[in-house]
C-alpha cells in the first residue's frame, strides 16, 4: 500500500484516512491518503455554486512521495474528490467518500517504487448537495530517472583519499556522475563544482586521492540515461581534509629519557602536541610540549623507569590528527643483565615450566592436564587419567633433565597424592600420601633434591591450617610424612605455601598465616633430627587478601630471601613488591622494591642461582614487566624487560638459572598469544 500521512483540522476526529486503491494497469501500486486541515465547514444548502479549486503537485523521490495542495471552496460544500490518471489512463477517484471539506492539502506515499519516467496526473472538484463541481486545472507529476540516495564520504588516512558510497536503485540509468567542489568547514562552496573519474559507469563506490590536506571539499551525484538526468543526490557534508600525519614516528631509550624523533609530511600543520600515557592508569595522559610545525624531535626527561606511551597530535588551526601510539621506556642503569629474547612455541595454554641444567624449557598444562614433550627431550605426553589439583608449578626436571609430576587424585574413599615420572624409557606413577576424602583444592608444594628424589608440603586437610600441613619425603624407598608445625592448632594460614630445598638439600617451607591486621610470615627449617624450627618473619605490612603471594630461595639455614606482594601502606590503591633478607640466621626488615597499581593477579617469581651468588625477582605492573637482580657487591638493581605490557592480562611468567647460572625469564606477553618468549643471558 502507499501510505499517505499528514494532519487534520480540529473539527476532523480522527488524524488518518486509510483509503486505497490499485493504479491499474498492471502496476501493482496502491496509495493511502493522509490529509492536512486548515480550517472550513460541513456540507450546506447555500445556493452558492462552488468554483473550480487549484491544484498543485509535487514529487520527493527520495521519500517516493507525492504532496498535493489545492484552493478552499468559496463556500460551504460536502468536501472534494480526487482523482488521478496513469499515463493518460481515464481518471479514477482516490478517495471513496468526500475528502472533508475544510481540508487543502494532501500526501500520498507509495509502498513499491512507481516505474522510472511514468506519469500522473492529479485533478479534484468540490462535492456540493451529492453532485461535483467544476473540475481543477490537471497536476501533472513526472516520476523521474531514480536518484542515488544514501551518499556518504568518509576521509580514510589509512587510504589517502576520501571514500565514497551510494546505492543504484535506477533500472533505467546508465551512467552516474559524481561531483566535488571545494568548500570551507562550514560547507560554503569555494569553488566550481567539477567531475569526477569513475572506474565504470554504473559503480556505486569511489576512493577520490586527488584531495589536498587542510582543504574542505563537498560531494554530489546523479544518475543520467542518455541525455536524463535523475534528482542530484547531495551535497554531503563537508569532509576536510587534515594535516598529513608524521611518518617514521620512534623512540630511543636513554637513561632516565625517552627520546622522540618523526619526519613531516604536512606542508599545512602549524602546530605538534607531544602526547605521553601511562599504560594501565586512567588519568594518566598529558600534553607534555607544543612545539612548532617544523619540529622533529623531543625528549621526555626525569622519567622513572617503566613504559610509556607516546603520541603525536598535530593540527593547522582547524582539523587536529592524532598519529598510532607508540610503546618506549628509558634505559635500563648500568649493571643490568643482558638479555636475549627466543621465541618459544608450546602450547598457547602453558600453565607449568621447568629448566633444565642446559637452559632448555620444558612444559606442561593444567587443561588438560599434561605433561608435554619437549623436541629436545626423549618422553612422551603423559596425562593421569584423573586430577583433581596440583600444585601451581606442578613440573620439575631432575639432573638427567627427565620431567617429574606431582598431583592430588581423588577415588570414592581417599585423596591421592601422586608422583609420575620418566625414568628414561616410560612414564611411573607412586602414591606419595593416602589422605580421606575432602571436597576442597588442597594446597601443595613440591621439590625435587639433588638425586632427583621428590619431597612435598601437603595440605591434609580439611584445608587452610598449619596443623594440617604434612612434609612427605622418601626414605629407604619409603614415603614418610611428617607434620610441619602440630602445635600451631586452628592457625590459619594465607595463600599457597611453598616449599624450597638450599645446597644442602635441607627442606624450608614459607608460610603466611591470617591474623586480624596484618599477615605474618613463617619460615619453617626442617633439622637433622626430623623436627622443624619456626621464625616468624618481622613483617609490618597489612595482609594483601586473596592476591597476596609470597615465595622465598634459600642459600643455606642462615641465608635466605623471601619475597612477596602486599599492600603498599602509603599508597593503598597500589600492591607493593617486597624483599626480606635473611643474614647469619636473622631476618632483617622489608624493602620495598616497587610500588604499582593493583593489577588484580599476582604474577611474581624469585629464584638463586646455583653458585648462590645472585638473587632475581620477576613481577608484572601495568607499566611493564620488572626485574630486580641482588649481588652482594650491588644490592638490588631494577631493570625493566623489553617486553612491553599488553592490553590483556600476563597469562605467565617466570624466572631460572640453569646449571651455568645463566638467568633466563619465560615470558607468554598476551593471554590471547600463543608463543612463549624465553629472555636469557
Amino acid at each position: 500500500m502507499i501510505r499517505a500521512l499528514g494532519m487534520l483540522g480540529p473539527l476532523f476526529p480522527d488524524p488518518e484516512i486509510p483509503m486505497t486503491r490499485a493504479l491499474g494497469l498492471g502496476l501493482g501500486l496502491a496509495f493511502c491518503l493522509m490529509l492536512l486541515g486548515c480550517g472550513g465547514g460541513g456540507g450546506s444548502s447555500s445556493p452558492a455554486t462552488p468554483g473550480a479549486p487549484q491544484l498543485n503537485a509535487t514529487y520527493d523521490p527520495y521519500k517516493v512521495e507525492i504532496k498535493l495542495t489545492w484552493t478552499a471552496a468559496a463556500s460551504n460544500i460536502d468536501g472534494y474528490s480526487l482523482e488521478y490518471s496513469y499515463n493518460s489512463s481515464a481518471y479514477a477517484p482516490i478517495n471513496q467518500t468526500p475528502i472533508f471539506g475544510g481540508v487543502t492539502s494532501a500526501s500520498l506515499t507509495f509502498t513499491s517504487t512507481p516505474p522510472e519516467l511514468g506519469v500522473f496526473d492529479f485533478r479534484i472538484c468540490s462535492v456540493w448537495n451529492g453532485a461535483k463541481g467544476p473540475y481543477s486545472n490537471v497536476a501533472e507529476i513526472k516520476i523521474p530517472i531514480a536518484p542515488p540516495p544514501f551518499l556518504d564520504a568518509v576521509y580514510s588516512a589509512t587510504d589517502g583519499g576520501v571514500h565514497l558510497n551510494w546505492a543504484s536503485p535506477s533500472l533505467l540509468a546508465d551512467h552516474n556522475v559524481l561531483e566535488r567542489a571545494p568548500c570551507d568547514t562550514s560547507g560554503h562552496v569555494s569553488g566550481s563544482w567539477s567531475s569526477l573519474p569513475l572506474p565504470s559507469p554504473l559503480t556505486s563506490t569511489f576512493l577520490d586521492t586527488t584531495v589536498v590536506e587542510s582543504q574542505g571539499y563537498l560531494y554530489r551525484v546523479t544518475a543520467w540515461m542518455g541525455t536524463l538526468p535523475s534528482p542530484t543526490t547531495g551535497p554531503t557534508l563537508p569532509v576536510v581534509i587534515p594535516p598529513l600525519p608524521p611518518v617514521s614516528f620512534a623512540a630511543q631509550a636513554l637513561p632516565g629519557t625517552v627520546g622522540l624523533t618523526w619526519v613531516n609530511q604536512s606542508k599545512t600543520v602549524t602546530q605538534i602536541q607531544i602526547i605521553r600515557r601511562v599504560p594501565g592508569i586512567p588519568g594518566t595522559t598529558v600534553v607534555l610540549a607544543t612545539l612548532p610545525g617544523t619540529a622533529t624531535t623531543y625528549q621526555d626527561t626525569g622519567l622513572a623507569l617503566g613504559y610509556y606511551g607516546y603520541s603525536l597530535s598535530i593540527s593547522d588551526g582547524r582539523t587536529t590528527v592524532t598519529t598510532q601510539e607508540i610503546l618506549a621506556a628509558p634505559a635500563n642503569p648500568p649493571g643490568s643483565p643482558t638479555l636475549t629474547a627466543a621465541t618459544l612455541a608450546p602450547s598457547p595454554y602453558t600453565s607449568a615450566s621447568a629448566l633444565s641444567p642446559n637452559g632448555l624449557w620444558a612444559f606442561g598444562t593444567r587443561t588438560p592436564f599434561t605433561a608435554l614433550p619437549a623436541d629436545w627431550g626423549t618422553w612422551p605426553a603423559w596425562s593421569p587419567a584423573s586430577m583433581f589439583s596440583a600444585p601451581a608449578e606442578f613440573l620439575q626436571l631432575d639432573a638427567q633433565s627427565r620431567p617429574h609430576v606431582l598431583y592430588q587424585s581423588q577415588t570414592s574413599v581417599a585423596d591421592l597424592l601422586t608422583h609420575a615420572w620418566f625414568d628414561g624409557s616410560t612414564w611411573t606413577t607412586e602414591v606419595v600420601q593416602t589422605m580421606p576424602t575432602t571436597s576442597n583444592v588442597l594446597a601443595t608444594a613440591f621439590a625435587l633434591d639433588k638425586t632427583g628424589a621428590p619431597q612435598a608440603l601437603q595440605d591434609t586437610g580439611p584445608g587452610g591450617t598449619l596443623a594440617g600441613l604434612v612434609y612427605s619425603h622418601k626414605v629407604a624407598g619409603a614415603w614418610i610424612q611428617e607434620p610441619l608445625d602440630p602445635s600451631a592448632g586452628t592457625t590459619t594460614f594465607l595463600g599457597t605455601p611453598t616449599l624450597f630445598l638450599d645446597a644442602s638439600d635441607t627442606p624450608h617451607a614459607l608460610v603466611a598465616s591470617w591474623s586480624s591486621a596484618q599477615a605474618p610470615i613463617r619460615e619453617y627449617t626442617r633439622n637433622a633430627n626430623g623436627t622443624w624450627t619456626s621464625q616468624i618473619l618481622p613483617n609490618p605490612q597489612t595482609s594483601g587478601g586473596f592476591y597476596h603471594f609470597q615465595d622465598g630461595v634459600w642459600a643455606d639455614a642462615a641465608t635466605a630471601w623471601v619475597a612477596y606482594q602486599s599492600s603498599d601502606p602509603s599508597n593503598p590503591s597500589n600492591d607493593g613488591f617486597w624483599v626480606q633478607r635473611k643474614v647469619a640466621g636473622a631476618w632483617q626488615p622489608p624493602i620495598l622494591l616497587k610500588s604499582y597499581l593493583h593489577t588484580g593477579t599476582p604474577i611474581d617469581g624469585i629464584t638463586l642461582s646455583p653458585d648462590g651468588t645472585r638473587v632475581a625477582a620477576v613481577f608484572n605492573t601495568t607499566s611493564g614487566l620488572y626485574l630486580n637482580t641482588w649481588t652482594a657487591t650491588q644490592g638490588w638493581v631494577e631493570c625493566l624487560l623489553p617486553i612491553p605490557p599488553d592490553t590483556q592480562p600476563l597469562p605467565y611468567l617466570k624466572a631460572a638459572f640453569d646449571g651455568a647460572n645463566h638467568l633466563h625469564i619465560l615470558v607468554k606477553p598476551s593471554i590471547f598469544s600463543g608463543n612463549l618468549v624465553d629472555l636469557h643471558e
